[in-house]
């Protein structure tokens, strides 16, 4: 925002072409992520009533720490995207101005509208339903309550003009809504997906549960409507899985500072790994993952020189239903690199997650020392570790409540492994390998240590053709609470042994006991 640059270059703006530099057109405003904190000023509201300096097609304060009321909505921008703030108070209202003194108002611009992911209370405002035309609104997790019946008023019940629907959806997940759903209510409308988890909402009507089930994100909304939660506490932090579809599962750790960290290990298809993680936010019942990233590398080397080793891939919410079960809702996306065989390696995101399901997950282990009853010597060796000089690769460590070590070493394959599969890039496909072991003082050893993969060809690849194949031997000893060493006798002619030191990348929480 230099004074002698001109606004359309300042950071985050997006301009259209004008007649000249002083009309250019304010396309968009994109501050996502950008560290902005404090309230609203009264100066940008009143903007938002007048319509004034508002860009036409988008404006994105998404993820940022912006906290206090919305008091109002802009109508002058076609996608809007307040999410993952801290807003607090009622829903805000539609401004429009009709075109013609003495006239009613008609819908403005907006077609797309997400504030999910903040505080807001109350009611979804009756002025919506006159005011907006949506083809998409969010307004998941948070803590409104009341009928659904305004937001499905304000969605648009005609295609637009190009016929074409970017992202048609109506997210309502995570909130207090209640009541019985009426058919008359969805009647015309194109809704792409839906999500009405964890609301007090109930479908009697069984056309129109059917309608529902079919657009329903991740399957059956039976599976989470209604569905009473418990509170998380450190007693999460542990392994998971499907008991559907064992050979694949997940580590999940409450850090000592709150914050959730998930690994994900599953397979794609014919003998092909996938891990994928990120840290997420939690609320007294949920853990939600708006993004899993996965990386690409080489076997003790880390990220590989890749442009982009590290990407987007996935979203994933945990909510605990149980003390030791869990619910989880995936939505996972695959890449050219994926889908090609063999051929180019294409990083791609594709607009939507190519497989989309749901289902409770059983607590397989559970961290010593997450509670006073579980407390053991060892327990403080829990959590991940690596090696800053081959980032992009490491290891999860849980002690469990019997005393033995489960390690999950999240890498990739070796150079050469892949020669021919994709041209010149070798070594990129990840791998990981898992074992349980017994101490020996601060000396863990896993013998063997497995790689379970799949030998089937479906993508994603199913459980049904697992086979685990034994790694050899690994030991992991730990000199004190900060560092160790990691030593690999390999017993695959494919991956070579190696030892290297390690040190700590996060901890767990742990219970406080006399």
């Amino acid at each position: 925002m230099e004074p002698d640059v001109h606004w359309c270059d300042w950071y985050g703006v997006t301009c259209g072409q004008g007649g000249s530099e002083d009309d250019s057109e304010f396309l968009g405003l994109r501050l996502s992520a950008n560290g902005l904190r404090g309230e609203l000023s009264e100066d940008f509201n009143q903007l938002v009533i007048q319509g004034a300096s508002m860009p036409t097609r988008w404006l994105d304060l998404s993820h940022n720490q912006i906290e206090g009321a919305l008091p109002y909505i802009s109508q002058h921008s076609e996608r809007i995207d307040f999410s993952s703030n801290r807003f607090t108070g009622e829903l805000p209202r539609t401004v429009w101005i009709p075109p013609i003194p003495g006239s009613d108002p008609f819908p403005g611009a907006a077609v797309s509208l997400d504030l999910s992911n903040n505080a807001f209370t109350g009611a979804i405002p009756l002025d919506w339903t006159t005011y907006f035309d949506l083809q998409f609104l969010n307004l998941a997790n948070n803590q409104l309550e009341g009928s659904i019946e305004p937001a499905l008023e304000a969605m648009a019940l005609e295609s637009p003009e190009d016929g074409l629907w970017y992202n048609t959806g109506l997210w309502l997940q995570g909130n207090a809504f209640s009541g019985n759903l009426e058919a008359e209510w969805f009647e015309g409308l194109e809704l792409g997906s839906i999500n009405l988890c964890w609301n007090e909402i109930e479908i009697s009507d069984p056309d129109l549960a059917d309608w529902i089930a079919e657009r329903h994100w991740g399957g059956d909304p039976s599976l989470c409507l209604d569905r009473e939660r418990l509170a998380l506490d450190p007693s999460i932090s542990g392994s998971w899985y499907d008991v559907n579809r064992p050979g694949e599962g997940l580590s999940l750790m409450l850090l000592d500072n709150g914050i959730p960290l998930v690994y994900w290990f599953s397979h794609i298809s014919s003998n092909r790994q996938l891990w994928l993680f990120n840290t997420g936010r939690s609320n007294e019942t949920s853990s939600i993952f708006e993004s899993m990233l996965r990386t690409t590398g080489e076997f003790g080397f880390g990220f590989s020189d890749a442009e982009f080793p590290l990407f987007r891939s996935a979203t994933l919410r945990l909510d605990r239903i149980d003390s030791s079960l869990l619910h989880a809702e995936f939505g996972v996306g695959y890449t050219g690199y994926d889908l090609t065989q063999p051929g180019d390696i294409q990083i791609t995101w594709p607009p939507l997650p190519a497989t989309i399901f749901r289902s409770d997950h059983a607590q397989l282990s559970r961290l010593a020392g997450t509670s006073c009853d579980n407390q053991l010597e060892h327990q403080w060796i829990s959590g991940a570790w690596f090696n800053p000089e081959r980032a992009g690769e490491g290891f999860v460590v849980e002690v469990i409540e019997d005393g033995r070590g489960v390690v999950y070493w999240f890498t990739y394959t070796p150079a050469g492994t892949n020669d021919g599969l994709f041209l010149e890039r070798s070594g990129d496909w990840q791998a990981w390998m898992t074992g349980d072991g017994q101490f020996s003082d601060g000396t863990l050893i896993i013998d063997p240590l497995y790689r379970p993969q799949d030998t089937g060809f479906a993508m994603p690849g199913s459980s049904e053709f697992i086979e685990l194949n034994p790694m050899g031997r690994l030991e992991l000893t730990f000199s004190d609470d900060l560092g160790g060493q990691v030593s690999f006798i390999s017993s695959d002619a494919d991956f070579p042994s190696i030892s290297y030191p390690i040190e700590r990348l996060a901890r767990p929480m742990l219970a406080e006991c006399d």
